[in-house]
């Protein structure tokens, strides 16, 4: 099938030099996003094809080729991976790494609000791509969840940092840039957790409404450093953010409830080898369910740390209620700060895996 003239709407089938339009994916200020295979190489990649508006300014070109290479160059695990960029059939394009699991503001609409450790470990990957970034001189400009792309890995969530502002202002302050782009990892956080846009009824640069009544304290540390400015680098965010994770709190991208459904982040239903992996990452909630940093507050009844269990822990109702049931019988439950991990792990085991009875 020929080009498409350069005003037209590419539609399936079409083809723009050696990519093959599959099916579009979006559209933004700046172009219309598509599928495409690149029939060369055999693979699927995210075709950017950008406005004739921007194309047809020669500053724009130059800033496109510019920063298009800058972020060809990105060595990090967290950043999408740019393939190619030029110009075919009159259309300016940029060909990248095709992310399969949509993105972090279409998971937080349908999904609601993460949990801290796996706020803080998404909000740390995409502070590891923009410290990356940031290392070679590149600005990003517009941090937002729509701009956080996933990729699920088993019971774990990948984040890639994408659209950067190649639209953005030419003459900005490198240093005020860097600075905009650290409190937007702030908001971002904010977004996770409250799983509220950034900016939706919020102080710009005050903590968010509606975040979780037991957020860890070093999280919270963090959250409020961002939005302060206080951060001088992305590693830095980076790093304090994978410090607020409790060693024994496994972030998991999800949780599966009763009869295998799919988790806040749309993980897979829990498989038989995976229980066990499950059942370590028990340890991590009975912390924050006893007050979090707060050891003197009361702790909760069978009924919500059964609900906690579920909503936590990635277990399933009847399991949950069975392990608190089984730990209040053996531990005090206003104590749960000093519950051996153990003492959790064993309560679990019993229940995902009970004895045999006797003669079988």
């Amino acid at each position: 099938m020929p080009t498409p003239p350069r005003s037209g709407t590419p539609v399936p089938g079409d083809r723009l030099g050696p990519y093959r339009i599959a099916r579009r994916l979006g559209r933004g200020g700046m172009g219309t996003v598509y599928d495409a295979v690149d029939t060369v190489l055999d693979r699927h990649v995210a075709l950017k094809l950008i406005v004739p508006e921007l194309a047809d300014d020669p500053d724009f070109r130059a800033r496109f080729v510019r920063e298009a290479q800058a972020q060809a160059s990105l060595d990090s695990p967290h950043v999408v991976q740019v393939f190619a960029h030029g110009e075919v059939g009159g259309r300016l394009y940029l060909a990248s790494q095709l992310v399969p699991d949509g993105d972090l503001g279409a998971a937080l609409r349908a999904h609601g609000p993460l949990a801290p450790a796996e706020a803080a470990d998404l909000v740390a990957q995409v502070a590891d791509g923009l410290a990356e970034a940031h290392r070679v001189g590149l600005v990003h400009r517009d941090i937002k969840p729509a701009n956080v792309l996933l990729r699920r890995r088993g019971t774990h969530t990948v984040a890639y940092l994408a659209d950067f502002g190649i639209a953005g202002r030419p003459d900005g302050d490198p240093a005020r840039d860097v600075t905009g782009d650290l409190q937007a990892l702030g908001r971002l956080l904010g977004a996770c957790l409250t799983g509220r846009p950034p900016y939706d009824g919020q102080p710009p640069h005050g903590l968010p409404h509606g975040l979780p009544p037991r957020l860890p304290r070093a999280v919270a540390r963090v959250l409020h450093a961002a939005l302060a400015g206080d951060y001088s680098s992305a590693a830095a965010l980076r790093d304090d953010l994978r410090a607020s994770i409790p060693a024994r709190t496994a972030p998991r991208a999800g949780r599966t409830g009763r009869g295998g459904r799919t988790g806040r982040m749309g993980v897979p239903a829990r498989r038989a080898a995976g229980v066990a992996a499950v059942v370590v990452g028990l340890a991590g909630p009975v912390t924050v369910l006893a007050g979090g940093d707060d050891p003197a507050a009361p702790g909760p009844g069978v009924a919500a740390l059964a609900s906690a269990l579920e909503r936590d822990a990635a277990l399933d109702a009847a399991t949950a209620h069975c392990t608190a049931q089984a730990l209040a019988a053996t531990h005090d439950m206003g104590r749960l700060e000093d519950l051996p991990p153990d003492a959790v792990l064993a309560a679990a085991a019993g229940c995902l895996w009970p004895a045999a009875p006797p003669g079988r």
